[in-house]
């Protein structure tokens, strides 16, 4: 009888791995940096290199950025860095690497394993084990949008937020507080995406008096906030003024803000209606989810990831990828309730998604992942989302057939 040798299948595991990152690597070095798409990247390896070799310690100068400019001779804008100093922890170690071409090669490859990641953690959150068909289909979906492939293309760091997300909610549903706190935590790093979803993380614990959460919530945004005012007193300010001037550039970067230049007289107006209702709107659901279990709380906390992206927070196409929590839960109730019909709406929905995503993106933008941000992409997105978690919410609590116990991706958490 042979005997298993799980250790030299982890080995062959790990070497296919490797073998696979650095032929992936090699790909985007030699194929994908030369097709341009440099107005993320370069701005953040150039200022963490600064700030790592300059004695001043500051990226936000002109002069961190400075050689950016060569890579983004085209674009109308100049580079800026407007990510808070903390998030140098995730960016100095990649502006170790040169040159240019393969520092971008290596952090591409290490967004697409963090997307897969998102995925795969998106499945586990959700109790949703699909056969091999699926499983590629939604890998498609997840993976060949248009707004991922755009985060993917342009290096966005919101592929690593949305995994720390991803797997933050996992531990929180897993009830392991303390890591669930530091991986929610980290997940600061881009500011703009958690916004709204790390308050409500907090006070639902709160109700839940699953205060570990709370303490290490805290304690990781504590570390990281005083730390970086420790080493620099000013970070602050520097990067306040980064992002003045960079979303005055970038105007609209939210739906409230295309509203505004859609009716340039009462813009403000309607723009503060459509932030001030969707906030109500949210703090009703939140009201709501205070007390009650981990179905109310995941539901709950993916409707404030869509709500981020709609009620006027400056966003970008890229943060749509954390997104991929409210779709997976939506397909895992229906292919709990549905079994093989739910799994061909599921694919039906996904399919319907990528064409009409990329349909309008090549309307709108040309098809150009490094292209500006049409308005009307940053309503498409979120707006679907909202719509399939009020239709699975209402389809489970009003249904006769199917009640809220009996809903397997919700209950078996």
């Amino acid at each position: 009888m042979r005997t298993q040798r799980p250790d030299l299948m982890f080995i062959v595991v790990l070497v296919v791995g490797v073998l696979l990152a650095v032929g992936l690597t090699w790909v985007g070095q030699t194929m994908i940096v030369p097709l341009g798409g440099d107005e993320v990247f370069a701005p953040l390896w150039e200022a963490a290199r600064y700030a790592n070799t300059h004695e001043s310690g500051n990226p936000y100068l002109a002069n961190a950025v400075a050689k950016a400019k060569i890579l983004l001779e085209d674009e109308p804008s100049p580079p800026r860095f407007v990510y808070p100093y903390y998030s140098l922890i995730l960016f100095v170690p990649i502006s170790l690497i040169s040159p240019y071409s393969l520092a971008r090669a290596v952090w591409m490859t290490f967004t697409l394993i963090c997307s897969v990641g998102l995925c795969y953690t998106g499945l586990v959150l959700t109790r949703w084990r699909p056969r091999v068909g699926m499983m590629l289909l939604f890998l498609v979906f997840s993976l060949g949008s248009f707004h991922a492939a755009r985060a993917l293309f342009l290096g966005n760091p919101a592929v690593v937020v949305s995994l720390l997300v991803g797997v933050g909610l996992l531990l929180v549903v897993r009830d392991n507080d303390g890591l669930a706190g530091i991986f929610l935590g980290l997940s600061i790093i881009k500011p703009q995406m958690v916004v709204l979803l790390l308050p409500f993380v907090l006070v639902w614990a709160v109700s839940q008096r699953r205060m570990s959460l709370v303490w290490s919530l805290l304690g990781t945004m504590g570390i990281l906030v005083g730390g970086s005012f420790y080493f620099f007193p000013q970070w602050f300010l520097y990067q306040y003024q980064q992002l003045l001037m960079f979303f005055s550039e970038s105007f609209p970067s939210s739906p409230s803000a295309v509203v505004w230049t859609w009716l340039p007289r009462s813009g403000p107006n309607v723009m503060m209606f459509f932030a001030i209702g969707l906030g109500i709107w949210l703090l009703v659901e939140w009201w709501k989810s205070f007390g009650k279990d981990v179905r109310w709380f995941l539901w709950t906390s993916a409707l404030t990831l869509v709500m981020t992206n709609l009620i006027g927070v400056p966003t970008s196409l890229s943060n749509h990828i954390v997104l991929i929590v409210p779709f997976v839960l939506v397909f895992s109730i229906w292919v709990q309730r549905w079994k093989e019909n739910g799994g061909r709406l599921a694919a039906v929905v996904m399919v319907l998604i990528l064409l009409l995503e990329w349909g309008l993106a090549y309307l709108t933008m040309g098809g150009r992942l490094d292209a500006s941000p049409a308005p009307l992409m940053f309503f498409y997105y979120p707006v679907v989302a909202l719509l399939l978690l009020y239709w699975a919410r209402y389809w489970a609590l009003n249904s006769v057939r199917m009640k809220v116990s009996h809903l397997e991706a919700l209950r078996r958490l």
